[in-house]
């Protein structure tokens, strides 16, 4: 086995270790955006120390995709707003010959495609020192100084295939879409445990609510850690000692995470860092898989919604969430829920659900006999219309059969999203209540088909999600 571990390790450092042009490409490229930058501000009458940080000015960056962050370092004095306004202006005339999008963490930043794919973030931050935080990314800068002066040379290929790795279980990125590893918290990781195959065994062993402090920030009183942070792991910032690097880790992700390295220490696979990509089937073949599956499917398409990736995926996650508890309380049985967009002009909500209709009677449990509830449940269904029969005694407990207000999935979705708050009263996220506003479509199993076929990086997604299992797990 070590043999064919050597070799698929020696395959991803092939891969993702840039060449000397490789460097010269993406430095050069990093320097030009640098100056801009400073020259942008300087064309507006502001003044930028612009820096290249992240995994750029660590060397750490993975050869097969490039992202370059250039920060703007402005004067702590400079007030928020003009971040939004004239500093944001930069960052847009930084990039105006290519393509950008507006992203949003904390504060908006830029981002860009450049160069045969190459990314670059243009990241405004205030220029301060610790623990002097105005925003979230001004620490940034003390990041990179931190894994610069403590990630050892031989390291730095260490981090790019535990990247490499990460990327190919889908759980590397804290944007808020992925909800998993950043790039500093995988070289802090490689820091603790010293290299990739380390690491994997350290992971596979952790439990929930694993919990590192590698500069010893309390002193090893776990304890006081756990009163402060909650999530389900705990990596504590070495530049701050209020921050949970691991903050945006979301359980899901850290759990594959852990059954990922333990699956890989047993049987290692190059698909783990390159997952085949799976090919979608034709339409009639999707619409027969669809037909055909015995449960169903239920899609709520989006038109656009108005908010820059980062907050449209919180918006659709919120959303998801409260459509979930609005079809359960209704009787419905949701067996599994996701989510695709394109970030521009259309998103689709999935939820899968055991049945999409429901017979008409069910037997709804009150409270015990003699309990405080008793009398307002009784109470409720002697006169109501959707009593079938009680309510009656049984097994110490009041019972009622009762009517079903709603026996249908999609005509509850269509009448509880389509009028009135639009979904507000019970949970959508505002952003996509306007959207619903403007007009939705609702389809049960093979009815998605028209957008399937209009659609290729829908039909991809829809694909992985009939299949469900990951294409690492064998």
């Amino acid at each position: 086995m070590k043999d064919s571990l050597d070799k698929i390790l020696e395959e991803v450092r092939g891969r993702e270790v840039p060449t000397s042009e490789r460097y010269g490409q993406v430095l050069g490229l990093a320097e030009r955006i640098r100056r801009r930058v400073e020259e942008e501000a300087l064309n507006r009458g502001v003044f930028v120390e612009a820096s290249v940080e992240g995994s750029v000015a660590k060397d750490t960056w993975l050869g097969s995709e490039v992202d370059i962050d250039i920060f703007m370092l402005i004067p702590e004095e400079v007030e928020k707003e003009k971040i939004f306004s004239v500093y944001m202006d930069v960052a847009r005339e930084s990039v105006r010959e290519y393509g950008w999008i507006e992203r949003y963490a904390e504060h908006p930043y830029v981002e860009a495609v450049v160069d045969g794919g190459i990314k670059i973030n243009i990241v405004p931050c205030y220029k301060v020192k610790p623990p002097n935080w105005k925003t979230a990314t001004d620490r940034t800068p003390y990041h990179t100084q931190y894994i610069k002066t403590h990630l050892k040379e031989e390291q730095k290929n260490e981090v790019r295939i535990l990247k490499r790795f990460m990327k190919g279980i889908k759980v590397y990125g804290a944007d808020i879409k992925t909800g998993g590893f950043s790039g500093y918290l995988t070289e802090l990781l490689i820091i603790r445990y010293g290299n990739f195959i380390e690491t994997l065994k350290s992971v596979s062993k952790w439990r929930i609510g694993e919990t590192i402090d590698i500069e010893n920030h309390y002193g090893g009183e776990i304890g006081e850690i756990k009163k402060l942070f909650t999530e389900p792991l705990i990596l504590i910032d070495p530049a701050d000692k209020n921050r949970n690097v691991a903050a945006a880790v979301r359980l899901e992700k850290l759990n594959i995470f852990r059954v990922a390295s333990k699956l890989f220490l047993k049987k290692p696979s190059l698909k783990f860092f390159y997952p085949p990509k799976i090919k979608p089937p034709n339409p009639e073949n999707m619409e027969k898989l669809l037909d055909e599956r015995p449960s169903n499917l239920l899609f709520l398409k989006l038109g656009r919604v108005e908010a820059v990736p980062d907050v449209l995926w919180g918006q659709i996650y919120k959303t998801s969430k409260a459509i979930k508890n609005l079809l359960e309380k209704n009787d419905f049985k949701v067996l599994r829920v996701s989510a695709w967009s394109d970030e521009k002009e259309n998103s689709v909500l999935v939820f899968e659900l055991e049945n999409l209709k429901l017979e008409n009677i069910k037997k709804h449990y009150g409270p015990p006999v003699s309990s405080s509830e008793e009398e307002n449940f009784v109470g409720k269904y002697l006169g109501s219309q959707r009593t079938v029969s009680g309510p009656y005694v049984e097994d110490g407990r009041w019972v009622v059969l009762i009517k079903r207000k709603y026996l249908d999935a999609k005509r509850l979705l269509e009448e509880k999203l389509g009028r009135g708050k639009f979904g507000r009263d019970f949970g959508v996220a505002g952003r996509v209540s306007e959207a619903l506003r403007r007009g939705f479509n609702i389809f049960v199993d093979g009815e998605i088909i028209p957008f399937y076929r209009e659609n290729v990086s829908f039909a991809s997604f829809l694909a992985e999600f009939l299949r469900g299992k990951p294409s690492w797990l064998e």
